[in-house]
């Protein structure tokens, strides 16, 4: 069975920095007028789009790449083979980005074999010698492991020469994520071995990675063991390598301690981020501890760290947990007035949730006012809960505000929902007609988040 797994850093970025070993074929600068009407074509109706390219007598690179990543994104996988097959049957030149874009898509869709055929096939298209490349390569391997074909990447970095690539750092990192999530430590110590016996050189990832599950093993020694063992070896520890040895050291119960590395990695030649302090935020969060959570925002502001959005949501998030709505909120007013900084979507729903769970709905609409101002969208219970107390509290007018809110996103109730509140709008001022009215001419369909 497939199944994806944590997310984990391994190194591999969306572009590469590689210079590629020969010039690709040249490809259009600039888009054509036939392009941009194809991309607008593509973006209403992606088959007809598809249709009007196909009977194309000079398609070019441009036009086909875009309508390929719009097919992708909308998962109309049928008709991203006809185009493959008809960019490949026209020699239409390809580079790799493209491949690796592809390659992503179907790991996302949980399709990571379809991805190793796109990938076997990459020699057949008219690219550049020595394609596929070795980002490409690191690609297909992130998209095997992501959806539990761990023995499939481990065979395929095997056969990496076969293919005139010489896996790196990253290759070994993305199987070791696998490994890790599968078989833990020790399979993830094989895949370590293995990578040095072949002269392959770990990184910092490499390394924050193995310190992360053996201080989630709660072994101390052994996470402190590999951060020294990285320093000998000339590989210096990053934020995150600090960050992760804190976590360790909270997660037994050792906040001090976690608290003077912080303070001691500056002296050891790291830089002090704002990772590290929300390590420690959280930490005193999950302890109630709200008095040191505001000394280290102090802090952050002594040394000239600016809070960013995750660090007010951590304060946030354990203060509504705790229903101290009022000092939530003030925050939420501080970040924005003092730092600058806008709160996030999660925010907001944390806001919302929050005083939903204290029956302060008033102020939870002002927040989703606030909210969807902004650009964002609460999360379906979210709205659902919203509605229920105002039609507790009779308050109809907000209710069909948020109602078509609702409608608005092609979000809808289900059954159970809709039954409860008519039930609850009956006895409200008359406005069970009205409710169920407004509720009848909604589309019952899911949305996606915002």
């Amino acid at each position: 069975m497939i199944t994806r797994t944590q997310k984990i850093r391994t190194g591999l970025r969306r572009s590469s920095l590689s210079k590629p070993r020969r010039r690709p074929p040249p490809l259009p600068k600039h888009p054509t007028p036939a392009h941009n009407a194809l991309k607008s074509a593509a973006a209403e109706d992606p088959s007809a789009a598809l249709h009007h390219l196909l009977s194309s007598s000079n398609p070019d690179y441009p036009a086909c790449a875009s309508l390929l990543y719009r097919l992708a994104r909308t998962r109309l996988f049928p008709e991203l083979d006809a185009l493959l097959l008809f960019i490949r049957s026209r020699r239409i030149p390809c580079s790799n980005s493209l491949f690796s874009a592809l390659i992503r898509h179907f790991s996302l869709a949980s399709l990571p074999h379809k991805a190793l055929q796109l990938f076997f096939s990459i020699p057949s298209f008219n690219c550049s010698q020595g394609s596929p490349c070795l980002h490409t390569f690191n690609h297909l391997l992130d998209a095997l492991v992501s959806n539990g074909c761990h023995d499939e990447s481990r065979c395929l970095l095997d056969r990496c020469s076969e293919f005139g690539l010489r896996a790196n750092h990253v290759s070994y990192n993305i199987v070791m994520k696998g490994r890790l999530s599968r078989d833990g430590y020790d399979g993830a110590l094989q895949v370590f071995d293995q990578m040095r016996k072949r002269g392959v050189s770990p990184s910092v990832v490499t390394y924050n990675m193995l310190i992360g599950v053996a201080g989630r093993n709660g072994e101390l020694s052994k996470a402190k063991d590999l951060k020294e063992e990285m320093v000998k070896k000339g590989i210096y520890p990053n934020a995150v390598t600090y960050a992760i040895l804190m976590k360790s050291f909270c997660s037994s119960g050792k906040y001090v301690a976690a608290k003077k590395l912080m303070f001691d990695m500056e002296y050891q030649g790291c830089k002090t981020k704002v990772v590290n302090f929300g390590v420690l935020m959280s930490d005193c969060g999950r302890r109630d501890d709200f008095d040191e959570m505001k000394a280290l925002l102090a802090e952050m502001r002594v040394r000239k760290i600016k809070p960013d959005d995750v660090i007010y949501s951590i304060l946030i998030n354990y203060l509504c947990e705790n229903g101290r709505m009022d000092e939530a909120y003030k925050v939420l007013v501080e970040m924005q007035v003092k730092e600058g900084c806008k709160p996030s979507a999660a925010v907001y729903r944390i806001m919302i949730d929050g005083f939903c769970k204290v029956q302060e709905f008033e102020k939870g609409l002002g927040i989703l006012n606030a909210m969807l101002v902004s650009g964002h969208c609460p999360r379906l219970q979210t709205f659902g809960s919203l509605i229920s107390g105002l039609v507790k509290g009779g308050r109809m007018d907000e209710v069909f505000f948020v109602l078509e809110e609702m409608v608005k996103r092609k979000l809808g109730l289900d059954l159970e929902e809709w039954h409860s509140l008519v039930d609850a709008g009956c006895g409200k001022c008359n406005g069970g007609g009205e409710l169920l009215s407004q509720l009848t001419s909604m589309v019952f369909v899911g949305g996606d988040e915002g």
